[in-house]
């Protein structure tokens, strides 16, 4: 069969027209770089970066902004020049070839997810595709595209503590959980509710209504214990606490792990491990928590194999810091039986393709998957809400139901959820 110049044209393959990218300011004030990757076809897909105040020590090295900015520009553009995007992992390899390092310093895991992610988007957009659509595609090629997209649980952080706020409260996160049963619009408007329940109850009793990083409120002259029961009288003036709607807490122990002891100012108090152990046992017992991520230091590993086989049928233990969006540290995790459960940050590890590996390796061994934001986000960016989709997530942390760049994510998820439920 012949082809016409008409024919040829359909049926070429995009490339990599270029690379171009800029800095700009996240939520938190602080810069950060936004790229382009622009397809010879006329495809483009853009990509910001966001970036956590909470990090864990084997985290992808971010590098400073302005030489971020240049490395994509240049030796990245003149690299991926003319190459096909739609051949992810071998984009990704490219990238981590050119870094040579474990923990992407050469380049800077910011300048490479950046390109990573742009290029997917700009793939998507080339083939005329939805993100998460073309996402799972990538994820599981061998699945069946009708297969009825799984929408994730949004976990809410109401309160915030730890680096996320100036309060003085050591843990970091207190959530509130729909039930995993409920469909995604009831789910996100339950969230609302109770939040707008604990605004209230908040002020009702004199305390500020001021927001963390995330979108909690960060009263000041909270405990752990005063967290709970605000979060657990909010939502029981609506809902059924305990069937309805749970609890969680993102404890980030690491922050406040120090000389080999847990030191809660708020309290004045010092735990080992075992004592660290039997406070959350004592709060699982009393509230319905079914979440607790990052109960240890990611170095107590002791600690968290323990408190794992002791409560891990009760409850999610959620490895965060733990395992970092890394395979290597994933392996670690599963073999010794550390956690049940796994947050998903693909600026943690640096490439779409190695975020996928950790997925894919977390469900093999059977652990639930949370896909995350960061503290420091902007309020385009909604790349994490089709990637939950993409991969068959089990919940989506995107903080409170407030501020815009976090909504912007639970309203992607709405309208995709609308759209397949007309």
């Amino acid at each position: 069969m012949k082809y016409g110049v008409t024919g040829l044209q359909q049926n070429k393959m995009p490339k990599i027209k270029s690379i171009t990218c800029q800095k700009i300011l996240n939520s938190r004030g602080d810069w950060t770089i936004e790229t382009k990757v622009t397809l010879d076809d006329g495809s483009e897909g853009v990509q910001a970066i966001p970036d956590g105040a909470s990090k864990g020590e084997n985290e992808a090295v971010y590098i400073p902004v302005e030489r971020a900015v240049d490395i994509v520009s240049t030796a990245i553009n003149d690299v991926l020049e003319g190459e096909d995007p739609t051949e992810q992992f071998v984009i990704d390899q490219i990238l981590l070839d050119m870094d040579g390092t474990t923990n992407k310093k050469h380049l800077g895991g910011n300048s490479i997810l950046s390109v990573s992610l742009a290029v997917a988007k700009a793939s998507a957009q080339s083939k005329k595709m939805e993100l998460y659509e073309y996402l799972a595609r990538l994820y599981a090629p061998k699945k069946d595209p009708n297969t009825k997209l799984k929408f994730p649980v949004p976990v809410f952080n109401i309160i915030n503590g730890g680096l996320h706020s100036h309060n003085g409260l050591s843990f970091q996160e207190f959530m509130a959980i729909p039930s995993p049963t409920l469909p995604f619009d009831k789910a996100l408007e339950m969230g609302v509710v109770v939040y707008h329940n604990l605004k209230e109850i908040l002020i009702k009793d004199g305390l500020d209504v001021d927001v963390g990083d995330e979108g909690g409120f960060a009263p000041n002259n909270l405990t752990v214990s005063k967290a709970l029961q605000y979060i657990s009288k909010a939502a029981s003036q609506s809902y059924k606490l305990g069937d309805q709607i749970f609890m969680g807490m993102d404890v980030a122990a690491g922050s406040f792990y120090m000389h080999n002891s847990y030191l809660i100012k708020e309290e004045k108090k010092t735990f080992d491990s075992d004592k660290m152990s039997q406070m959350y046992v004592d709060l699982i017992t009393t509230y319905p928590i079914i979440y607790l991520e990052d109960p240890f230091y990611e170095g107590d590993a002791e600690a968290w194999a323990k408190f794992t086989k002791s409560v891990g049928s009760r409850l999610m233990v959620v490895g965060d810091d733990l395992v970092v969006t890394n395979p290597k540290f994933l392996k670690s995790a599963v073999d010794r039986k550390l956690a049940n459960a796994v947050i998903v940050k693909p600026n943690q590890v640096g490439t779409l393709s190695e975020t996928f590996e950790f997925i894919r390796n977390a469900q093999k061994a059977g652990m639930k998957i949370i896909v995350s934001h960061r503290s420091g986000e902007t309020g385009e960016d909604t790349f994490i809400a089709d990637l939950s989709l993409a991969v068959g997530a089990d919940f989506i942390k995107s903080g409170a139901p407030v501020r815009g760049e976090r909504v912007v994510k639970y309203n992607r998820l709405l309208q995709i959820f609308n759209a397949h439920n007309k």
